[in-house]
């Protein structure tokens, strides 16, 4: 009988660990059902809508009429705040305008840019919050919900944007700004489009559609990862960074380092001690690395480009555009293309993070290449430059422009080594 009654103990007090294990929104999935008279069961969100309503973060409800319009549009302040309280920030409503303080910590977390976000900075003369207490554009919650991705998801998780690109019928279409994010939420199955295949960026989203990108951005099990296409003539990788044989940092004491083989003395190669600018020549021994190897050269009928985009020092990172004109526009109506280390544009257009690899298209032929040109720069967080670069491949001239040193000049080189067709 007492070994009975141990046994029974063990067993309740292993039930009770096991009940405090279970998630808070869990716990409750049978207590709130979804009971709205406009709901059907067999509504495409309804699972959604359940796991929404179960969360005890509380992030939605319904209307007092106990409806909850699913195809009513919703506001950007709201979606706003659904973001903020999803992310775990805890917020009280503002004094004069509720959503003020969810604003102001979605601007200070990243999930709203007011550098970037126009349509939402929208002001009125007599209401500077007027763009927010508009109903939210599809293409404005794939900025916001892309940038709170970021927080929460590793770099490794993202695949081939530009294969994912492939799966947005109107991609085209759509402002090379708002590509990036809307191609994240893409491809971790956030969001997948309409039936035809189109984002429609311009779409107004309804209750019913937000409610099921809250719930994939919490919930990775209800993602919808759609398969990248299989191209017949698949584009060439960037080559393996570990193939570069580049050289490992290394700390030589008293500030002093050496990256990517260069070394960087910050007491002679500062020339602006109140800026930290790097000085014109200590940068042109990075922008030789990076020169190292980049090429030019044609794959299935069209120009390509490829390099490796070096490190730096610690505080300084890369300004670098590769420019392409053309002779007539190319199949995208495109009269050129420009590839960018600046964040905030298309994924077709960015280049990788410093120490990366990159093989990317030009998207067109080289015989439709009327010029093509590089800007670098070495800039500090604080965007402080000693000076810059400029390389015209068809003018064969290499342009050093120095802030501080006086370390300009203007010389011919041959441009050969750069282009392999």
């Amino acid at each position: 009988m007492k070994k009975l009654r141990n046994s029974m103990v063990k067993i309740l007090t292993l039930a009770v660990l096991i009940v405090s294990l279970v998630p808070a929104w869990a716990e409750s999935t049978n207590v709130n059902t979804v009971s709205f008279p406009d709901v059907p069961k067999n509504a495409w969100y309804f699972e959604d809508l359940q796991y929404i309503l179960n969360d005890s973060r509380q992030i939605f409800s319904g209307y007092p009429d106990g409806t909850f319009k699913p195809n009513d549009t919703l506001t950007a302040d709201m979606y706003i705040k659904l973001i903020v309280t999803v992310m775990g920030h805890k917020v009280e409503n503002g004094k004069e305008y509720w959503a003020s303080t969810y604003i102001q910590k979605a601007i200070e977390e990243g999930y709203v840019d007011p550098s970037s976000d126009s349509w939402l900075m929208r002001k009125m003369p007599d209401d500077q919050y007027y763009g927010y207490k508009q109903p939210i554009r599809r293409v404005d919650m794939a900025q916001i919900t892309g940038r709170a991705l970021d927080k929460i998801s590793d770099e490794s998780e993202y695949r081939d944007p530009l294969a994912v690109c492939e799966l947005i019928k109107d991609y085209n279409g759509i402002y090379p700004g708002y590509k990036t994010n809307i191609v994240k939420c893409y491809d971790l199955g956030i969001i997948t489009g309409f039936p035809d295949g189109e984002f429609k960026p311009n779409n107004i989203l309804t209750r019913a559609e937000a409610i099921a990108v809250i719930r994939r951005l919490i919930d990775r099990s209800a993602r919808k990862r759609a398969e990248l296409p299989v191209f017949p003539n698949p584009s060439p990788t960037p080559i393996p960074v570990a193939e570069l044989n580049r050289p490992e940092k290394k700390d030589l004491g008293n500030g002093v380092v050496e990256v990517e083989g260069v070394k960087f003395d910050p007491e002679t190669d500062i020339v602006n001690k109140s800026t930290n600018a790097m000085g014109i020549l200590k940068a042109e021994e990075f922008v030789g690395v990076f020169l190292e190897y980049l090429k030019f050269y044609e794959h299935n009928g069209k120009a390509r480009v490829r390099g490796y985009i070096p490190e730096l020092p610690e505080g300084y990172e890369w300004g670098i555009a590769i420019h392409c004109n053309f002779h007539n526009a190319n199949e995208r109506g495109q009269w050129g293309h420009g590839l960018l280390t600046d964040e905030g544009f298309s994924p077709e257009q960015t280049l990788p993070k410093p120490g990366r690899t990159f093989d990317m298209s030009i998207n067109t032929n080289k015989e439709n290449i009327k010029s093509i040109y590089i800007n670098f720069e070495v800039i500090t967080t604080y965007g402080a430059s000693g000076g810059n670069f400029y390389i015209s491949l068809n003018l064969k001239k290499y342009s050093r422009y120095d802030e501080v040193g006086g370390h300009s000049l203007v010389e011919v080189f041959d441009p050969r080594g750069f282009v392999e067709w």
